[in-house]
């Protein structure tokens, strides 16, 4: 496994802890996985035999409102909400939902899917994954994407998952433009990175790591790390401090080994 194949999200993880269905690459060694794309391809078979192992469980709250459809495909973990209204359907794939994680009332999931730890979740989701402490708290769609942690997604920022021609993905990997083979293919956000209001994501978009997207519209198919504004590049120390605002909000700290991969990051 090429390391440089997954980045930007490896760069403050090592690629054996992407996660691979419930749980990481680390715990399935018989994965072979060369780029990124596969972890969504395979989510479902993926998420299907962590289950087994897993079984099903619902231990968070859901709103006797919402539907939960096929709820014998899911795992819902302590302190999870399912708030008013929301629908989740896994039956065509499972959904796990992480610990004191959030669904907005009137959100719509469809597995297969994974949503991490203490996320806020709203709109419309299927079909990816979500690393702990991201936000998409609002209205837009994610499908058949790959969503690092710390991420926070503003109202109605939304993704493509499928050309207009129906043709299969490009996607820029390690500098490389590649053709993914996947007709369904959505996009790949770094961790840190922020996505503001009206962000419009094509097919096949790589968001680097720590980067800050605002002014709405179409975004980039690359946009690079620490970029702001997807031209100019992000002050070190405001960066810094930035991120140490928003774990806080969560109660978590920065810890002196991330904060120097960060900002070695930025000096590349």
């Amino acid at each position: 496994m090429n390391k440089d194949n997954f980045y930007p999200l490896t760069c403050l993880r090592e690629a054996e802890e992407l996660r691979c269905g419930a749980l990481t690459l680390r715990d399935h060694p018989e994965r072979m996985i060369n780029y990124p794309w596969e972890l969504i391809s395979g989510l479902k078979d993926d998420l299907m035999a962590d289950l087994k192992v897993l079984g099903a469980k619902i231990r968070g709250t859901v709103h006797p409102s919402a539907v939960l459809y096929a709820p014998e495909n899911m795992i819902i973990e302590e302190g999870a909400q399912v708030e008013a209204l929301a629908v989740l359907d896994a039956r065509s794939g499972p959904i796990y939902i992480g610990i004191n994680t959030v669904i907005r009332p009137q959100s719509y999931l469809r597995g297969p899917l994974y949503i991490g730890p203490e996320c806020r979740i709203g709109g419309e989701v299927m079909n990816s994954i979500f690393h702990g402490y991201s936000n998409k708290a609002h209205y837009g769609f994610i499908g058949h994407s790959y969503v690092g942690e710390w991420v926070n997604l503003g109202a109605g920022t939304t993704n493509s998952n499928l050309k207009n021609t129906y043709g299969t993905v490009k996607m820029t990997i390690n500098g490389e433009t590649l053709d993914s083979g996947e007709r369904f293919l959505g996009c790949l956000i770094g961790d840190h990175a922020k996505l503001g209001i009206g962000s419009l994501v094509p097919t096949g978009a790589v968001i680097g790591v720590g980067a800050n997207c605002f002014g709405g519209g179409m975004l980039s198919k690359v946009v690079p790390n620490f970029s702001w504004g997807g031209v100019e590049r992000v002050e070190p120390e405001k960066f810094i401090a930035a991120v140490k605002m928003v774990m806080g909000r969560r109660g978590k700290n920065l810890g002196s080994e991330q904060e120097a991969k960060l900002r070695g990051a930025i000096n590349l």
